[in-house]
């Protein structure tokens, strides 16, 4: 009868916990899309999205966007850009105080329920991560500038994003204080559960495998989207290619971004470069599906669950097929551009070092099996 009375509390804190964290990931989340986006304050007029950053105006069309900062001398605004500049950087203090203190807060929270270290600094940090993001977005608007030009400009998507990723801060910190008196480490047994599913007996090497696999997807997904495959520089011009899209920079905060298929900004040479583009994009997404098929097979080889040699097989397909997916790249990569200054920028060498770490995985894998043989 008493373990009856004592569940409703264990759960309770179970499910607030974890609705804790989830809300603080969430929030996490959200404040670093919006600290890097420019729809903070957006308008349309004739087929062009005006878009206001903390720290950069953008206009964007239907192949291309172009964006300056508001300290750059081209700023068009005038006296304006001043004043955006000021609003962007105190939104921009408080910002980065809420991604720290939220990120410190999911620290916490996992140390405290895992029974590593107890204490309700997680509850604090989510509280102080609401009152930034919130006090930081208000005072941003208070402080933007009125932009004449603009009339129908108005508050964008990532300023509301920011006041929800703030209450939802402000939520996790709430559910913690209802729950904070619960001292049983309640996620203890995911640690047992974990070290069972990943393979803890088997040693340090197992986690190494594990980690190497990983670490080449994150690396591989974000060079897929990255546009520093290729970088050209003239003076004080930079052009870097990526496998989507171009994006040119001058060092006094002009730049803009093409999509390869934009008719008025190159033609033959551009076609090429898009091909380029998809053929490796193919190959790394099929590298990047290799590579999350290897390390559920790798967990579930070593819980026993399913005892195989495909997840060693599909670490040597993921890394084959990153180098190659880079290679072909840079075959099929025109010629065009040799007039200027160039050279592979450093989501090319990061795909090929995401292979090489994909392969060692497998390797690893491989000494595992011969092991298990003799």
């Amino acid at each position: 009868m008493a373990d009856i009375e004592e569940y409703p509390n264990w759960f309770n804190g179970y499910v607030l916990n974890l609705a804790a964290l989830g809300l603080t990931i969430v929030a996490l989340i959200m404040l670093l899309i919006t600290v890097t986006s420019n729809s903070w304050m957006t308008g349309y007029d004739d087929g062009e999205d005006y878009l206001f950053g903390l720290s950069e105006y953008e206009e964007s069309k239907r192949y291309s966007s172009e964006f300056v900062s508001y300290d750059s001398k081209d700023c068009p605004f005038d006296e304006e850009c001043d004043g955006a500049s000021s609003a962007g950087t105190v939104g921009l203090v408080f910002l980065c105080i809420a991604i720290l203190s939220i990120m410190a807060s999911i620290v916490f929270l996992c140390l405290n329920n895992f029974g590593v270290y107890e204490s309700n600094f997680s509850m604090t940090l989510s509280f102080l991560c609401g009152g930034s993001a919130i006090c930081g977005a208000i005072l941003w608007v208070f402080m933007f500038p009125e932009i004449g030009s603009h009339d129908n400009v108005g508050l964008g998507s990532s300023f509301y994003f920011t006041l929800i990723g703030g209450i939802f801060s402000i939520g996790s910190g709430f559910c913690l204080l209802q729950s904070h008196e619960i001292s049983e480490p309640i996620w203890r047994n995911v640690l047992t559960n974990l070290d069972e599913f990943t393979g803890y007996s088997h040693g340090t090497m197992s986690r190494v495998s594990l980690g190497l696999m990983a670490g080449a997807i994150l690396v591989m997904l974000v060079s897929i989207f990255s546009n520093s495959w290729m970088t050209f520089s003239e003076d004080k011009h930079r052009l870097d290619f990526g496998l989507y899209n171009a994006e040119y920079s001058h060092e006094d905060g002009e730049g803009g971004i093409f999509d390869y298929s934009y008719p008025e900004w190159c033609d033959d040479e551009c076609q090429d470069v898009s091909a380029a583009g998809t053929t490796g994009s193919i190959l790394l997404w099929l590298a990047v599906l290799s590579g999350v098929g290897s390390l559920i097979l790798i967990c579930l080889n070593r819980s026993e669950i399913f005892e195989s040699n495909y997840g060693m097989i599909a670490g040597f397909v993921c890394g084959g097929l990153a180098v190659i997916g880079a290679i072909v790249w840079a075959v099929m990569f025109p010629e065009e551009f040799e007039d200027l200054e160039g050279s592979f920028g450093i989501a090319f060498y990061s795909v090929i070092l995401a292979g090489l770490l994909s392969i060692a995985s497998a390797v690893i894998e491989l000494k595992f099996i011969e092991l298990d043989e003799i």
